[in-house]
């Protein structure tokens, strides 16, 4: 049986539900996605131009500090879900800051985000672009209003 772990990085709740939810589809381990330093709900405010998440999202450069998980069980995974909100249709620098790494050099990568209504395409293409010694797979984009059909229509995309 393959191994599959879902990494996600979540602050409000609604990527970890949308991680759960393809848990319960596909029996893979959840691992939270840390940041060092803790997002407040003022380093939220994407509407304050001053705001953590809007100066690291405008700084192509940015690459805030994470906890890293754990590499064996990353070493050890045939499939890895990689799930976060999108901020201004890109994913967040923490997200970059896991994938330069290096531990998914070569690795089944299946990228999914949580938002309302921007689509997942610019991230997809851009993290194609930039990492491509990972071997990208079909991307989703789910709302909060997901379903475990959806989450199974995805995954069966991917293994076509």
């Amino acid at each position: 049986m393959s191994k599959q772990v879902i990494i996600y990085f979540s602050n409000t709740g609604h990527t970890a539900a949308v991680a759960q939810k393809i848990a319960a589809v596909t029996g893979a381990q959840l691992v939270q996605l840390q940041a060092e330093q803790p997002y407040t709900p003022a380093d939220l405010d994407y509407q304050d131009p001053t705001s953590r998440t809007s100066l690291e999202t405008h700084d192509e450069t940015s690459r805030p500090a994470i906890v890293v998980p754990d590499k064996t069980l990353i070493a050890n995974a045939d499939r890895i879900y990689l799930g976060s909100p999108l901020w201004w249709g890109q994913v967040p620098h923490v997200i970059n800051t896991l994938l330069e790494t290096g531990f998914f050099r070569c690795k089944d990568v299946r990228q999914f985000c949580t938002s309302g209504e921007t689509p997942i395409t610019k991230s997809t293409a851009k993290l194609t672009t930039d990492y491509p010694a990972i071997n990208w797979g079909p991307s989703q984009r789910f709302t909060s209003a997901i379903t475990g059909t959806a989450v199974e229509d995805w995954i069966k995309r991917g293994n076509r």
